[in-house]
């Protein structure tokens, strides 16, 4: 697999300790946002999310907003001992799904071509053996959309640190060779806390974003307490920190922590 990142080191503890902070919750409110606008658009009725780690917090739980909608979901992963604690964070919801271990990693996938009218996964990329090879598996076993969020390597902040990353423009590049065409990019996640190795909370209270109704934000923040119905408004208390997501693309640019790709089949002209 590619180079280790924090989060492969400690992936584990957030299966004992749910608290994933406001940053991650916030990510994973804003993905809401984009499911709800692909599921309406192309009429989604099964999706594939591979890999399905990558993401900081309890891995393996972003395509629980599908099952929720009553989407039938497929996850992928290829570390036995991780998908079994997905798999037991779903059965703790009541929620429902394939789960798939990926012991090879991602050079072959062993479903049908057209297997999925969805196929997605958030900065996962880098798990990848061979971007080039998971991009055509990925075409070959996705029916209508795929879906790939990726790190944004112009953010001001990964520009100072100089922390690589996956090339936007490989990534379209080698779709258009598979006959996947753009039907949308752009820029998400663009909280109004920077991206930088900090705790949001603490962020958030140094400039006074941090209070609500006289109190402090909750420290121990999770979305599984949404999903369960503990807390039915989180996604208005973490959304209130939205008022970036739609300003200017350049501005986005350098401070969205995030970019995504939305690719679909091209279309013969006979």
């Amino acid at each position: 697999m590619d180079k280790t990142t924090h989060i492969d080191k400690v992936w584990r503890t957030y299966f004992t300790n749910h608290n994933e902070g406001i940053g991650t919750t916030y990510e994973r409110f804003i993905l809401h946002q984009h499911f709800e606008r692909i599921k309406n658009k192309f009429s989604i009725n099964s999706v594939l999310e591979v890999p399905s780690f990558g993401m900081t917090g309890i891995s393996g739980i972003n395509s629980l907003w599908w099952e929720n909608n009553k989407i039938p979901v497929t996850l992928v992963d290829h570390d036995k001992e991780r998908l079994d604690l997905i798999r037991s964070v779903w059965e703790e919801l009541s929620f429902k799904a394939n789960f798939v271990y990926q012991e090879e990693g991602y050079l072959k996938f062993a479903f049908e071509n057209n297997a999925f009218d969805l196929s997605w996964n958030f900065a996962s990329l880098r798990m990848a053996q061979d971007l080039k090879q998971f991009l055509g598996e990925l075409a070959r076993v996705s029916k209508k959309v795929i879906f790939i969020c990726i790190p944004n390597c112009s953010n001001i902040f990964n520009l100072l640190r100089r922390v690589g990353g996956i090339d936007p423009l490989k990534i379209k590049e080698t779709m258009r060779n598979f006959n996947w065409q753009i039907a949308e990019e752009g820029f998400m996640d663009t909280p109004p806390w920077p991206d930088i190795a900090m705790k949001k909370e603490d962020l958030l209270q140094k400039f006074g974003l941090g209070r609500r109704r006289g109190r402090e934000v909750e420290r121990r923040i999770c979305i599984l307490d949404y999903f369960s119905g503990k807390n039915i408004d989180m996604e208005k208390e973490v959304l209130r920190y939205a008022f970036l997501e739609n300003t200017p693309s350049f501005f986005q640019s350098l401070w969205a922590h995030h970019r995504y790709f939305i690719f679909t089949p091209e279309r013969k002209i006979i």
